[in-house]
């Protein structure tokens, strides 16, 4: 079963005081849904707390896209509802997600759509 029930089965086959187990505990504990979204701050105040000192990009290239690859999937927003980090509990919270994911191809469209563009420029 996706979402919740992965990371918590997940958390109990990692290190005990692991930066990665610190992080997904503080998330079940303060982040399931989106209401409760939790900032990089709460996260790194929680994390330098135990000792642990990553960098937000750390994370994201970490934990966070490995969350995306598999059950595990841990939520992000970079604004409105949601905003900040959270664990995905119902459809809405997925939505969320999804819709942010919708905006992001579509930029990404129009960037390799103007570099398409600027290579017919230079050799028609």
């Amino acid at each position: 079963m996706p979402f919740l029930s992965s990371i918590q089965t997940h958390v109990q086959t990692l290190q005990p005081g692991s930066a990665e187990r610190l992080i997904l505990e503080f998330l079940l504990q303060n982040a399931v849904g989106r209401h409760n979204a939790q900032p990089w701050s709460a996260l790194d105040t929680h994390l330098r707390h135990h000792g642990v000192n990553i960098r937000q990009q750390t994370f994201q290239q970490g934990l966070l896209k490995k969350s995306r690859e598999g059950e595990m999937f841990i939520g992000s927003n970079d604004h409105g509802v949601g905003r900040g980090y959270f664990l995905i509990q119902d459809r809405e919270d997925a939505e969320i997600i999804r819709q942010w994911y919708l905006r992001r191809i579509q930029v990404e469209q129009g960037h390799l759509d103007q570099l398409e563009t600027l290579i017919q420029q230079q050799w028609p």
